[in-house]
């Protein structure tokens, strides 16, 4: 959590309350090293005050489990990266990552193992990430990366070093863990975001079917 909005108020009342003490020194005589008891407990108070404000963007923005963002954030935020890649000349690419056999995770070794899978699954997406990348618990289990896009064999390696990655956290957790991810380009496949999701859909399950296949 940000400790944005603590930063602006306790800013914004430090520099009120030395407006009012240089007033009251210039003006009316007052002593200028009292203790300013008052101007204190004001500050202690917008600390608390910004603290809740803090947590309430947090909730609004992030997912509670994973720390991700969630899906409200975006969807505020997908018209302004359009905007950024468009003035930027720029491509954006979306990742759709499902978690494989979720459903018999949760059923086999119960839920509380179920949501340990899906933070360990957020903290790898976000280990792979780049600054710039937005990456989100969408649903359930799965989610989204939005990043920019350079070319095929970056894309490739990004999804490889995932898996891989998810490799070592089934033999940590004696289970099988892996994803199916989907990929769409912007502006090439598609304009909105719904056309991006619905692409990156398509060629996930595309790719889950060419596994059982590859299984059978």
């Amino acid at each position: 959590m940000k400790y944005s909005g603590r930063i602006v108020i306790i800013s914004v009342v430090v520099i009120l309350i030395l407006a009012i003490r240089i007033y009251g020194v210039v003006y009316y005589n007052y002593p200028p090293f009292q203790f300013p008891l008052i101007g204190v407990f004001i500050v202690i108070a917008s600390w608390l005050l910004g603290t809740q404000y803090d947590k309430l963007k947090f909730l609004s923005e992030r997912d509670v489990l994973t720390t991700l963002y969630n899906r409200r954030f975006m969807l505020h935020t997908f018209p302004k990266l359009i905007a950024s890649v468009d003035r930027k000349q720029e491509k954006l690419i979306l990742y759709f990552i499902d978690v494989d056999d979720f459903k018999i995770i949760n059923d086999t070794r119960g839920h509380k193992i179920g949501d340990q899978v899906l933070q360990r699954i957020a903290n790898v997406l976000m280990l792979h990430s780049q600054k710039r990348d937005v990456v989100v618990r969408w649903a359930g289990d799965e989610f989204l990366v939005l990043s920019s896009f350079s070319d095929d064999r970056s894309k490739a390696m990004m999804i490889s070093r995932i898996q891989n990655e998810l490799k070592l956290s089934s033999q940590e957790f004696n289970i099988a863990i892996s994803v199916s991810i989907g990929t769409a380009a912007y502006p090439n496949e598609a304009q909105t975001l719904d056309d991006l999701l619905h692409v990156a859909d398509q060629d996930m399950y595309t790719l889950k079917s060419d596994n059982k296949k590859v299984s059978e």
